[in-house]
């Protein structure tokens, strides 16, 4: 309990019980009493606790303290607010959806919706699938995501866990390998300036009425891979439109305010923790959470909002594309609430 020589005081690890619970506004009272049922005689414990709520520096994270707090009060009103709607769970479908409403209802308030018919404008991707690309381009190399099954964190370490794959094994290989996590085709390999699918870019070249169709370097992305893998939780970054081209997946997603489950991850932005396994109850974060859900079949297109943790899983072998080149301003590299400790 007590700090090694000079006078009798609590060790730092005490000191740092205090102030945390102070800040939580625990009674001095209380504080005392377990000081004293920890060995900590009471006018000791009661020295130490006035010297600390006394201080400059508590001041100062008190009212930081203070700021955390309002910050939850308010995260807590958008949830019990949200709850009021019809169908809180379920994300909004829409067709014909302008790009002005879309911007102002969507984009602008960091509201996810799915889109049916934003594949128009790109009658092509209808032809994708896993055995049109072994023909069409079956010795194209791809960067292949593998052993992820025994490395949950292999996201995080990309080139190390990473191999170079002809598409036509590929392709192969998905069609044979049922429901697996073990190997995925990740958002890393599809850009158009390093070639080896730049074919497929004439694909995606017309006019989209919410994307920049000048802008496809370093904003288009490729999922590709056998049904059963996962995207584990996290947030982006910036906006992103989730296309899905072929087969189906399962999306999980939380609005952005809540910010708590950054508990449930080990890192800035990703996590090891599966929403769909069980032992995800384990973490109280996800206790009160506004949990959103949506399955993505061919057509589809899921607008994930800047900030907004979410998971996905491949119910089918499936292709997907991700674009962050909105029309509308998208850099929010400033957003990584996960690096502040």
């Amino acid at each position: 309990m007590a700090r090694e020589g000079g006078p009798a005081s609590l060790s730092d690890a005490w000191r740092a019980w205090v102030a945390e619970n102070a800040l939580r506004s625990v009674p001095t009272e209380a504080l005392l009493d377990t000081l004293v049922q920890n060995g900590v005689p009471e006018r000791l414990g009661r020295e130490e606790i006035e010297e600390i709520v006394g201080s400059p520096v508590f001041a100062g994270a008190r009212r930081a303290a203070n700021r955390a707090l309002r910050s939850e009060m308010r995260a807590r009103l958008e949830r019990e607010t949200a709850r009021l709607a019809r169908r809180p769970n379920t994300i909004e479908r829409r067709s014909h959806l302008s790009p002005d409403e879309f911007v102002d209802r969507y984009y602008a308030t960091g509201t996810p919706v799915i889109v049916d018919d934003t594949f128009k404008t790109w009658p092509a991707l209808a032809q994708w699938s896993p055995s049109h690309f072994k023909e069409r381009l079956p010795n194209a190399e791809l960067v292949v995501l593998t052993d992820r099954a025994d490395d949950p964190g292999c996201h995080a370490h990309v080139e190390r866990a990473s191999a170079v794959v002809p598409m036509h094994a590929l392709c192969d290989r998905i069609s044979t390998a049922g429901l697996t996590n073990d190997f995925y085709v990740i958002s890393n390999d599809f850009d158009p300036p390093r070639g080896h699918l730049a074919s497929l870019v004439t694909d995606i070249s017309a006019a989209h009425p919410y994307l920049d169709d000048q802008r496809h370097a370093g904003c288009v992305l490729l999922w590709f891979g056998p049904a059963g893998t996962v995207t584990p939780l996290h947030h982006d970054t910036k906006n992103v439109w989730l296309c899905q081209v072929d087969g189906r997946k399962k999306v999980l997603l939380f609005p952005r305010f809540e910010l708590p489950l950054l508990g449930a991850l080990p890192d800035t932005v990703y996590g090891k923790l599966d929403l769909h396994r069980p032992e995800a109850e384990a973490f109280p974060e996800l206790g009160d959470a506004l949990r959103m859900e949506a399955e993505l079949g061919p057509g589809d297109a899921l607008f994930i909002p800047v900030g907004c943790f979410h998971q996905v899983r491949a119910l089918e072998a499936s292709i997907s594309l991700g674009f962050s080149n909105f029309r509308a301003p998208n850099r929010f590299g400033w957003y990584t609430p996960g690096t502040i400790s």
